[in-house]
């Protein structure tokens, strides 16, 4: 069986992406971005999110920061639910 990435589609997809301003993270989410999914991402200072906002516009991509310590359960928790209300 041949595999292609336009076999794999997250259109409606939400993925959330710890860390991913630069790096791995930022390549990863470039690749979710082309399979339809929506971006969002965390880390943990307002000036890395800005940053990263940043770098996904600069590559066409819309995505949604938030500054959460992913180490804590209850701003984990907090998160979540300011993603699932927009």
């Amino acid at each position: 069986m041949d595999f292609s990435m336009n076999d794999f589609r997250l259109d409606g997809k939400i993925a959330l992406i710890t860390g991913a301003v630069y790096g791995i993270g930022f390549t990863l989410a470039q690749a979710l971005a082309k399979a339809g999914a929506t971006i969002v991402f965390n880390n943990l200072d307002q000036a890395s999110v800005d940053q990263g906002l940043a770098n996904y516009k600069e590559a066409g991509i819309e995505a949604h920061g938030y500054v959460c310590d992913v180490t804590d359960e209850a701003a984990v928790q907090a998160m979540i639910k300011q993603i699932e209300a927009q």
